[in-house]
């Protein structure tokens, strides 16, 4: 178990040995889940942080027409709602279930805060998890402000050419993409495949080109 907890993101750069060593001095526990189990419900606390070991869990919510909505796919190993765990108002914002076969891992809050202070990559490693979760979320705020698909797209493709030039890798697949945009994965593929027809940019798999950058601004105004 040990070996699938190193491979999480907030474990990054400890020895295994170390990490058994970490939660043997806490108390801890670990549960099994099959396929389609509850794990936790939207609205309860949390007080303990939530590893993935192993399998693929969801987050999902309901609307108001009660269809279940997934909000995220979580492939373990990996932390569970993380962000969460410090909140003054600590409350699951989703439900979280097994997706596959899962086991979850977890640890008390103030256990977890004592790990923190202990080792000093496990606390930097657990702050860039959270940053970069808060980082995602203002992203998806700036893209509500496009009205359409094509210049949210565009924006995020002006935004990487800054960075990175005119051609390069995509590393987001197209649900991640339309899931950051708040749009169908669909209709973000109806977009992309018509901003390649009208010459402004050529996907190749992952690998993208900008042929046309001015016609990308002009899908950003929009």
């Amino acid at each position: 178990m040990f070996l699938a907890i190193a491979q999480c993101p907030v474990f990054r750069g400890i020895d295994p040995d170390r990490i058994e060593a970490l939660l043997k001095a806490v108390h801890y526990s670990v549960r099994q889940y099959a396929s389609g189990d509850i794990i936790a419900l939207k609205g309860s606390r949390m007080t303990s942080l939530m590893i993935g070991v192993d399998g693929v869990l969801s987050a999902e919510t309901i609307d108001s027409a009660g269809k279940t909505l997934r909000i995220d796919k979580i492939k373990a190993p990996a932390l569970i709602t993380p962000f969460c765990l410090y909140a003054p108002h600590n409350v699951l914002p989703v439900n979280i279930s097994a997706h596959t076969p899962a086991s979850v891992l977890s640890i008390g809050r103030d256990d977890f805060t004592g790990l923190l202070m202990q080792d000093r990559t496990l606390l930097t490693n657990f702050l860039e998890i959270v940053s970069a979760r808060d980082k995602v979320l203002t992203d998806r705020v700036v893209y509500m402000a496009y009205k359409t698909i094509k210049g949210k797209y565009a924006n995020y493709l002006l935004n990487k050419m800054e960075t990175e030039g005119t051609s390069f890798r995509n590393d987001l697949s197209q649900r991640e993409m339309a899931d950051l945009f708040g749009v169908t994965r669909p209709a973000l593929a109806r977009a992309i495949g018509e901003m390649c027809a009208e010459g402004a940019i050529y996907v190749s798999s992952k690998q993208i080109t900008i042929l046309f950058a001015e016609k990308l601004k002009q899908y950003a105004k929009n």
